[in-house]
């Protein structure tokens, strides 16, 4: 019997290195709004928290940020970013496999980002994945985000008529994540070769671990009973 009948998987920095385009990207919409762009190493370390885009800006301009330049700021981001997404992003090693691997085995799989919904969307489509998944779930204007408990009191599980959250397992690499989770009572297996900051996820004791999206099946074999 399969203890986590229902898998929430995360999409940047758990199935996709992003970060090169997403870095890029950000770099970029800050000249395009007319500002120096901080530091790359900075806003690295920034990325690993998984902030939403409006939120993530407001947050690092050290005399604060009106909600109209915020917007101006992920107009020009999302303006950017399909183009070094399609030069610079890859699959991690894997990706296919252990998703077909995981729907064999009768696993219902749900893309669940705060990637913006239509760019997950176009991304899932660019490499195939979209077959895997019973739903995708991106952030969308007016709908809560991860960390927010309402993601999965509103949006998944009205998907899932009947269930809990001890009926999922969320998969993913930052904090936003585990956050999420452990919000719920839900158990969380941390991708620590993502995007998250590894001593500050680590912190928080996810239920689980991986270093490699190889691994993940065989872990989910040692929770099946």
């Amino acid at each position: 019997m399969r203890r986590y009948p229902i898998l929430l998987l995360d999409y940047d920095g758990t199935l996709a290195e992003t970060r090169p385009a997403i870095l890029r990207s950000l770099q970029e919409a800050f000249e395009d709004i007319g500002h120096t762009p901080p530091s790359r190493a900075y806003l690295q370390e920034r990325l690993g928290k998984g902030d939403a885009l409006q939120g993530f800006y407001q947050s690092i301009m050290e005399e604060g940020a009106s909600v109209e330049e915020a917007q101006r700021y992920v107009a020009a981001y999302r303006s950017r970013y399909t183009q070094a997404d399609e030069e610079e992003t890859y699959l991690y090693d894997g990706a296919h496999e252990v998703l077909h691997i995981l729907q064999e085995r009768g696993y219902r799989l749900v893309a669940l980002s705060n990637k913006h919904g239509p760019t997950l969307r176009h991304s899932l489509a660019r490499f195939h994945l979209e077959p895997f998944f019973e739903a995708v779930l991106g952030a969308e204007d007016d709908l809560p985000r991860k960390p927010q408990q309402e993601v999965f009191t509103q949006r998944v599980q009205r998907l899932f008529p009947g269930t809990s959250a001890h009926d999922f397992l969320m998969i993913g690499d930052t904090t936003a994540d585990i956050n999420f989770a452990q919000a719920l009572g839900m158990d969380v297996c941390w991708a620590s070769y993502g995007h998250g900051v590894a001593e500050v996820c680590k912190a928080l004791k996810p239920t689980y671990h991986f270093e490699s999206l190889w691994e993940l099946p065989n872990l989910l074999v040692k929770t099946e009973s």
